[in-house]
């Protein structure tokens, strides 16, 4: 089983759960200090089997075809060689070949784009489902249409302003016109751009995670965005009262000081606002794919594992504070110090094998999910 999913678990202890379930033991690991369950097990994190084996049947397909014309384009090459080195030179079978070379070189081209557009379409299928691939490709293909006639657009406007500006008399009330009717379909095209991407991240969100999913993530973020402004507002007036105080014939640097401190609690919330956002959407995200009993599962055998961490590191912590007072009386005592070093070294290992056998339990949990 190992085997099979063993990609599944490396690096799991980049996992982090959220806020309130850890220790706070002062002798905790970095490790396992202040995590939240999108580092333990990132949503993005595990790989698709399917996905894995489909790309793999997919590139050995294309890759035969890639290989086949490959050597035609070398044999072309070596016989264009050939025919160079007999004088006096057949120029017009070297321009045959060329021309074959060419063709060649833009058949290769045209079915490694095939390739890497199969193989896009086959993760999306696989992350988001068919339909939602499907919605996608059509959404881009809509846009570029879109896209294309409003740079023809743009073409045509830059085309009239360089007749303008090489006339005789440089009209530049009509100029400037046509410059804001350019503008225009510039933030025209940026916000078809931005439509069309929103769209695509809601269809992304419910293929992968299910609309309830999607719907509680978009919720958050809203909410989130509205504190955002009203944060970002207040720094904003702390920072014009800032310039008014330095603007002051007696400038107060005590209100400053004052403010500045303010202007950083500000910043600070925001960012932590911003944690707690990306935390929830994490285990929104964890439990639409594996079930809220199964993120449970794991975030109980993380507690369980900070708990024996947090009792290794104060050992490890009371064995350093030995081997510290042991060195300051001279001389020092070589078998105690041996001693104590070696305890300090089996802690170390204990901790890493912690650090493994919650690895290979994460592991296992999610594996049993799997195969439900």
């Amino acid at each position: 089983m190992k085997k099979v999913v063993g990609f599944l678990a490396t690096g799991t202890l980049v996992f982090s759960l959220s806020a309130g379930i850890f220790l706070n033991s002062t002798f905790a690991s970095k490790d396992v200090q202040n995590k939240s369950i999108g580092e333990i097990i990132h949503p993005k994190y595990v790989e698709s089997i399917i996905e894995k084996k489909e790309v793999a049947e997919i590139k050995a397909k294309y890759e035969a075809e890639i290989a086949e014309i490959e050597e035609s384009l070398k044999a072309i090459r070596n016989g264009i060689k050939n025919l160079r080195k007999v004088n006096p030179v057949d120029e017009e079978a070297v321009e045959e070949l060329k021309e074959q070379e060419k063709a060649l070189h833009d058949k290769l081209k045209a079915k490694k784009d095939e390739l890497h557009n199969v193989i896009e379409k086959v993760k999306m299928v696989v992350k988001y489902g068919e339909e939602a691939a499907n919605e996608i490709e059509a959404l881009k293909a809509g846009f570029k249409e879109e896209e294309k006639a409003i740079k023809e657009q743009i073409e045509a406007i830059k085309a009239q302003i360089r007749e303008l500006k090489d006339a005789e008399n440089v009209d530049e009330e009509a100029i400037a016109e046509l410059k804001e009717e350019e503008k225009a379909l510039h933030d025209e095209l940026k916000e078809k751009r931005d439509a069309m991407n929103k769209k695509i991240e809601r269809i992304k969100l419910v293929g992968e995670f299910g609309e309830e999913a999607a719907n509680e993530i978009e919720a958050l973020k809203a909410d989130f965005k509205e504190e955002e402004e009203a944060i970002k507002e207040q720094i904003e007036a702390i920072k014009a009262q800032i310039r008014e105080l330095k603007d002051a014939e007696n400038v107060d640097e005590e209100a400053i000081a004052e403010l500045k401190e303010e202007e950083k609690a500000l910043h600070d919330e925001l960012k932590e606002k911003r944690d707690e956002l990306h935390n929830k959407i994490d285990r929104i995200k964890l439990v639409a794919k594996y079930g809220e009993d199964v993120i449970a599962e794991i975030e109980e055998a993380y507690v369980a594992f900070g708990e024996k961490i947090a009792e290794l590191e104060e050992q490890k912590e009371k064995v350093k504070e030995e081997l510290k007072a042991l060195r300051e009386n001279k001389p020092v005592d070589k078998d105690a110090e041996k001693e104590l070093k070696e305890t300090e070294k089996s802690l170390n290992d204990q901790i890493k094998a912690e650090k493994e056998a919650l690895e290979d339990k994460i592991e296992d949990i999610i594996y049993a999910a799997i195969i439900k």
